[in-house]
């Protein structure tokens, strides 16, 4: 029997070049019908200023009343959004309602598709993740009709070279379209604990913050949050927060307005070479315990300063950033597990976790 040539790549290609996991193959042809299917549950933030509470406190109503100044201001655009359900829930960064979290005179102001202007209110804000759950309601405080929601995919089956579409307000420009492919994942790039992010060639600018990347399928596998960029533009690189890492903080934004997180309530350096040599430690790796918290569970459970944190539940810690997301795994009422250096001696020690204090996720100095 013979094979053409033509049959065989036919035969080979897709062994050796198999469809991504999370999407189809990947057809330019069809890429303005998946837009087209994909862009309704897409949103458009900003904000608006309420000058009678901004003034009001300092007395100036009356006076802007009795000149006709005009009660409140649209600002600029602020970033993307994307829905999730027929309850009027939709994902964001954080970063972009930041202005509107820490100011009750500033109001969120979602755009839809088809125009329809609401108001949101932040239902949940995580800081430490880059993430906001808004609720949009109607003049009557219920969910507006005809939403879209969208899919949301699994992030965990990404591959690499994958196409992916962002759908976002760049500049101000709604609902702009751009295309690439996922050029890498697990990326650490220095904004905090819980760095993992998926890099994409996707065209991301200002305004894109918080809108969905897509996949091939139309369903949602990330959150575009940041470019790296010499000119503050896009420069060919841009970071999206894989979906399933909001998928692990929504219920507790849900139910709680915050991810309860533990602490231990110290501050800590890492040991290095270095370290380990000027002050003669014990061991070359580790976290030394530089302060405790008064009445923390660190300070409760009667570690001391001094005492070199060598490993949380059987995994040894060589930095900060790994005690923090070991943490960031457990429960505020669990108890967690420590092997530390004390001096020459061994120790095993247990410490009753508490949640952190949600009034220091903004002032605390290299708490853990």
């Amino acid at each position: 029997m013979r094979f053409s040539l033509g049959f065989l790549l036919a035969a080979l290609l897709p062994a050796l070049f198999p469809t991504p996991a999370s999407g189809g193959p990947f057809n330019p042809e069809n890429l303005p019908d998946l837009v087209d299917r994909m862009a309704p549950s897409t949103v458009h933030i900003s904000t608006r200023i309420d000058q009678r509470r901004q003034f009001k406190a300092a007395g100036w109503g009356d006076y802007l009343q009795y000149f006709g100044i005009p009660e409140d201001q649209q600002t600029g655009s602020l970033g993307t959004g994307f829905l999730i359900d027929l309850e009027g829930h939709l994902l964001t960064n954080y970063h972009v309602i930041e202005q509107a979290a820490e100011n009750v005179a500033v109001d969120i102001v979602v755009t839809l598709k088809d125009k329809r202007q609401f108001g949101a209110r932040i239902v949940g804000k995580d800081p430490k993740t880059d993430i906001a759950l808004l609720q949009l309601r109607d003049k009557s405080g219920k969910p507006p009709s005809m939403m879209i929601p969208t899919r949301i995919g699994d992030s965990d089956r990404v591959r690499i070279g994958e196409p992916v579409i962002a759908i976002g307000n760049p500049f101000g420009l709604d609902y702009s379209v751009s295309a690439g492919i996922i050029s890498s994942k697990n990326r650490n790039i220095g904004q905090g604990p819980f760095d993992n992010y998926l890099q994409t060639d996707a065209a991301i600018n200002p305004g894109n913050s918080g809108g969905p990347l897509f996949n091939t399928k139309g369903e949602v596998i990330g959150i575009n949050s940041a470019i790296f960029s010499r000119s503050g533009q896009f420069g060919g690189i841009g970071f999206a927060i894989p979906i399933n890492d909001a998928k692990t903080v929504l219920e507790s934004l849900k139910k709680f307005g915050r991810v309860r997180r533990p602490w231990l309530g110290v501050i800590t350096r890492q040991v290095s070479p270095t370290l380990a040599y000027m002050y003669s430690l014990p061991v070359d790796h580790g976290i030394v315990i530089l302060n405790l918290v008064d009445s923390a569970p660190a300070d409760s459970s009667g570690l001391r300063v001094g005492d070199i944190l060598v490993e949380i539940n059987g995994k040894k810690i060589k930095e900060g950033i790994e005690l923090e997301r070991e943490l960031g795994r457990l429960k505020p009422e669990d108890t967690v597990q420590f092997t530390i250096q004390r001096g020459p001696r061994r120790l095993k020690t247990g410490v009753k976790l508490e949640e952190f204090p949600p009034q220091l996720n903004r002032v605390r100095e290299g708490v853990i």
